[in-house]
């Protein structure tokens, strides 16, 4: 009679006895080959319903058409997929975190999950030489201790990690123990306590979970011995060959180290310079500034300029008009001096007339010529008096408009003396005329009166 067949075994199926006490009842999400034997290990310890999501449809393919579990079910692993499920797992199980790139798979997770859910992410230690079993090479991406850390950290609060290392060893125990025995745990045989991790777990969530800090999960013997295909040589020779790989892969890892830290020195520099860059930019702005300031400045100064300008040209004119004005007194005064040299030819001969001893009626008309004369020269006389202060009061105006006048903003200072002196030099004329005419006035006045005089003696 034949024995029936073991059940696979391979390493992840530990998740499966670590994740029972969160998992029993629950709707467990697994992602994940589609031809791992955790999916069903995990309906075995109690899950209620488990989907497995498999980037390849290959293999979703291969293990939809072997189902036979009612509550297993495949998919393929895409965004719709996910999207579609939003908060309706409690568990999520990671076997190999690098199956495909694990920043937006723990976005996907997070999405996935209730707000009480947990997921446990699996990372193949990428430092592990000699496995206790064959890993199935899954992922895409190779994830260290803090490479997993650090994308599970970015999404959920609480992250706690652990390691899958290898346990062999021997059990003693007594066949007839007295209640239950409390076994007892001996690591003095190895030199720092523990095996090197196969795997890194990290056990994330957003409110605290409890879970067992230390587990040993106990494998049947004959199962990791000979392995699932019994051929220890095949299985000795793909353990070295993946060392090998392993080896090589640890090189590449440490060469794209040194080029992501040439990148992050070039990034450091092209930041240096944008910063750089951006005060220049401030600098210039602040310079451009400066500019508009001064050329506002320069506006309002022109425009000043502008209004200086034609506030002298505007005294200009009043000086101009004053020319005119001095200009017809003049004309007028040598009309009035004209009448009155008329006036004295007349009383010349009137006074001729008396020294030849004029008859009365001669002395009469004289008299009354005389008083004609008189009341002219009285009129005369008030109209010169009004002519001076007309005289005044220009020479008053066009001192002030002197000192009104502003300097122009663009002459130079040689061309507003030049301006200055030319004004003073019309100014200068101006009161000379007026002076001379002053003279002639009180000239005819004072020779108007005194041949009076002597008109009067003769007679």
């Amino acid at each position: 009679m034949s024995s029936a067949p073991e059940p696979v075994i391979e390493p992840a199926i530990v998740l499966a006895a670590y994740a029972e006490p969160i998992a029993t009842g629950r709707r467990v999400l697994f992602v994940g080959p589609a031809t791992s034997a955790l999916p069903a290990r995990l309906l075995e310890r109690g899950a209620r319903v488990v989907l497995a999501c498999d980037p390849d449809p290959v293999r979703v393919a291969e293990a939809t058409a072997k189902n036979r579990l009612g509550g297993l079910s495949f998919s393929a692993l895409s965004e719709g997929n996910l999207a579609l499920r939003d908060g309706a797992f409690d568990v999520c199980i990671v076997e190999d975190a690098g199956i495909t790139d694990p920043v937006s798979l723990v976005k996907k997770l997070r999405r996935a999950l209730t707000p009480r859910g947990v997921a446990i992410l699996a990372s193949l230690n990428p430092e592990a030489r000699v496995p206790l079993m064959r890993h199935r090479p899954s992922g895409v991406v190779s994830l260290d201790y803090y490479a997993l850390y650090d994308a599970v950290k970015a999404e959920f609060d609480h992250v706690r990690m652990l390691g899958q290392a290898p346990f062999v060893g021997y059990v003693v125990a007594d066949f007839a123990p007295e209640g239950t025995p409390e076994p007892s745990l001996d690591t003095a045989f190895l030199p720092s306590g523990a095996e090197e991790p196969e795997l890194f777990i990290a056990v994330a969530s957003q409110q605290p979970v409890a879970l067992d800090a230390f587990a040993v999960v106990q494998l049947p013997y004959r199962s990791v011995l000979t392995g699932p295909s019994n051929d220890s040589d095949a299985l000795r020779r793909a353990r070295s060959a993946e060392a090998d790989v392993r080896g090589k892969l640890s090189e590449l890892e440490a060469e794209l180290v040194k080029e992501r830290q040439a990148v992050a020195a070039k990034h450091a520099e092209l930041t240096k310079e944008r910063k750089l860059a951006a005060s220049k930019d401030a600098e210039l702005g602040q310079e451009r500034a400066t500019a508009a300031a001064r050329a506002a400045e320069l506006a309002s100064e022109r425009q000043a300029s502008a209004a200086r300008d034609a506030k002298l040209r505007e005294a200009e004119t009043g000086v101009f008009a004053r020319d005119a004005e001095l200009t017809a007194l003049r004309r007028e005064l040598e009309q009035k001096n004209r009448q009155l040299a008329a006036q004295e030819g007349k009383l010349n001969e009137l006074q001729q007339k008396v020294a030849r001893g004029p008859s009365p009626e001669d002395v009469s008309a004289a008299a009354t010529d005389l008083s004609a004369l008189e009341q002219a020269l009285t009129e005369r006389g008030e109209h010169v008096r009004k002519l001076e202060r007309e005289l005044r009061e220009a020479e008053r105006i066009g001192k002030e408009l002197l000192r009104q006048l502003p300097a122009a903003g663009d002459a130079t200072p040689a061309q507003r003396q030049a301006n200055e002196a030319e004004l003073a030099q019309k100014l200068a004329k101006t009161q000379a005329d007026l002076v001379a005419t002053r003279w002639a006035l009180e000239a005819a006045v004072k020779r108007g009166p005194s041949s009076e005089a002597s008109g009067a003696s003769g007679a």
